[in-house]
């Protein structure tokens, strides 16, 4: 069991659990926010199975840009502070796609670290932060 392999799925296992959280406990903002990322994720999947081994083919740039569409549309929409983080972390992982055209010294695996931690654990540690802010006003801990 390689550590790529762990990674891998800890992130999943943490998006999908997160993203549940959030449509089953968020107010609409998180539920949006939720949704996005779960049909993300899954279009993410069904354009990597079309195109095998490219991660900065034009399925994977385009689910992602259009993520960044609907998160940014979200921030600008909710006014929560979470929004406008996971929007950045979209853009970041959108503009980590095109890193390995743009400099000799980022390769392969540079490029898919960066993608899988701004558009994986960034945007879902996001989403944790305002489902964490949701449940502490469900509490009366402003």
């Amino acid at each position: 069991m390689t550590i790529h392999f762990i990674w891998g799925w800890t992130g999943t296992i943490l998006l999908v659990v997160t993203c549940i959280w959030a449509l089953w406990r968020g107010g609409a903002p998180e539920r949006w926010g939720g949704g996005i990322m779960f049909v993300g994720f899954g279009l993410s999947i069904l354009a990597d199975m079309l195109q095998p081994g490219v991660y900065d083919g034009l399925g994977l740039v385009a689910v992602d840009t259009i993520a960044f569409i609907a998160f940014a549309i979200l921030s600008l929409w909710s006014r929560r502070i979470w929004t406008l983080f996971i929007a950045a972390f979209q853009l970041n992982a959108i503009i980590s796609h095109f890193a390995v055209h743009l400099s000799s010294h980022v390769d392969m695996y540079t490029q898919i670290t960066a993608v899988v931690l701004w558009s994986g654990y960034g945007i879902t540690f996001a989403l944790m932060a305002g489902m964490w802010s949701v449940e502490r006003r469900r509490l009366g801990r402003n």
